[in-house]
């Protein structure tokens, strides 16, 4: 379903934070916007769509971004990329072949 949380990822960033914002982590999206969302301060990952089918497809490579200097110009940042895989569920009922 639509909002689903998925995981959390967690970046770490070495940088003193009582200083600026330099520690400051900001997280997005660089790919799999059409179907997921990630919280900017959490780094929850959610659906972004109601309806996800595994017999349409079984996987979703996502790729996030944490960024520091909460995301401003001159930030640093790294990526990470999770594999969504879906599990099955019953949806489809048997038919029978016209002869």
């Amino acid at each position: 379903p639509l909002g689903t949380s998925i995981i959390q990822v967690t970046a770490t960033d070495a940088d003193d934070p009582t200083y600026g914002n330099s520690a400051k982590l900001v997280y997005t999206l660089v790919q799999g916007q059409q179907y997921f969302s990630v919280d900017p301060q959490t780094g929850i990952l959610r659906t972004a769509v109601p309806d996800m089918d595994r017999e349409t497809q079984d996987q979703y490579l996502v790729l996030l971004q944490a960024k520091d200097m909460g995301g401003h110009l001159g930030g640093l940042s790294g990526t990470t990329t999770v594999t969504v895989k879906l599990s099955d569920v019953n949806d489809n009922p048997p038919r029978f072949t016209q002869s």
